[in-house]
């Protein structure tokens, strides 16, 4: 989890640079916090840049990494990230609606939970999971501008995804009982509050 954690900051660390270096005018980039990853206690962040009157490019990336300890049986650790382009059709980024593309990351370990999220992760209820989970999808939503930079948008969309995990015997230890691969269509919905500058 460590070396995750340490490629996110580098990501982070280029596309911060990047952003320096082409030169920041008004509103050509946006912060953004997803209020419903919040929801599931992950701290998340977005950055998203204008590369014309009408397109936009971005990353969010949220890390759950608690609990720490191995000891706790139940486990809802995670990493993700998210790719993403937009197309605003009123012409001017974080205004109005938008559809958009994206590719999705997911590092996960779960253990012990119910999670009924269509299907997915039913095989963490008894066992530990661990695994990366892939995807391509699309978004829609619409954005409103509420003055002095701030936004708040309204996202949902749909990924196709595919995950490869192993599946342990028992949620603190356990012997490696199978692998298994999965394709699922993956609902995504954002309540995102941004500031733009």
């Amino acid at each position: 989890m460590r070396l995750r954690l340490l490629q996110v900051k580098g990501l982070l660390v280029i596309l911060f640079l990047l952003i320096a270096g082409i030169g920041l005018k008004a509103q050509t980039v946006a912060l953004s916090n997803n209020l419903v990853y919040d929801a599931t206690l992950t701290p998340n962040l977005g950055i998203e840049m204008k590369v014309d009157s009408s397109w936009t490019v971005g990353l969010t990336g949220g890390l759950r990494p608690w609990p720490t300890s191995d000891a706790k049986t139940r486990k809802y650790r995670h990493l993700s990230l998210m790719a993403m382009a937009r197309k605003w059709t009123a012409g001017t980024p974080w205004k109005g609606a938008f559809y958009g593309f994206d590719a999705l990351y997911m590092h996960y370990n779960f253990a012990d939970l119910k999670l009924l999220y269509f299907g997915m992760f039913g095989d963490a209820r008894h066992h530990r999971i661990q695994g990366n989970l892939y995807g391509l999808g699309s978004k829609g939503g619409y954005a409103w501008d509420l003055g002095s930079g701030f936004g708040l948008e309204l996202m949902g969309g749909l990924d196709l995804s595919y995950t490869h995990y192993r599946m342990y015997e028992c949620v603190k230890c356990g012997q490696l009982l199978q692998k298994r691969n999965k394709v699922y269509l993956l609902p995504t919905a954002a309540v995102n509050v941004n500031y733009h500058f």
